[in-house]
């Protein structure tokens, strides 16, 4: 029971960072969202319907909880195995991606989405790649300290108690 509230919580959390990606691009209006597929031939999590300058499309997405590469290859062969129209495309969404897992959607022409905030989805004519700067995990609260990740690694390399300072001008020249 608790595997599949948890699998559930991760395709809610997923389907949440599909719109809001989407909805940062005024030329995309999303209609609706639908778990898990209406067929039973088609295995997908999350199929989201949206309309791109007039003209219908498809998101045909699975979900993984894993960022592995190994697991992103099987999310990308069980899409592949399914057959699209020229108006769908298929979307990977874990938790975050590495440059190795964005690669292998990169090569097999799928989009991937993770829920650090990090994109790439083309549809149609509209491309979307969205990049943070740091993942949310190296921002999350430590349960020590109380302070962030950002915080934390400022920290370490000037001590709790000092400020970096600006760079004199001697060490600008050097």
């Amino acid at each position: 029971m608790k595997m599949a509230d948890s699998k559930k919580s991760v395709k809610y959390r997923a389907a949440e960072a599909l719109k809001t990606a989407l909805h940062q691009v005024s030329q995309i209006k999303l209609k609706s969202i639908e778990f898990d597929s209406p067929r039973p031939d088609l295995k997908v999590d999350i199929l989201a319907y949206v309309d791109v300058h007039g003209k219908n499309h498809t998101l045909v997405c699975k979900v993984g909880s894993s960022s592995q590469p190994e697991h992103v290859r099987v999310a990308l062969k069980e899409l592949q195995a399914l057959e699209f129209s020229e108006e769908a495309t298929p979307v990977v969404i874990a938790p975050y991606f590495s440059e190795e897992s964005e690669a292998l959607c990169r090569e097999s022409k799928a989009g991937f989405l993770d829920l650090e905030g990090n994109a790439q989805l083309e549809l149609g004519e509209v491309f979307i790649r969205k990049r943070c700067l740091a993942p949310e995990r190296s921002r999350s609260v430590s349960s020590e300290t109380g302070r962030d990740g950002e915080e934390q690694l400022a920290a370490s390399r000037f001590g709790p108690n000092q400020v970096a300072a600006p760079p004199r001008a001697q060490e600008l020249r050097a």
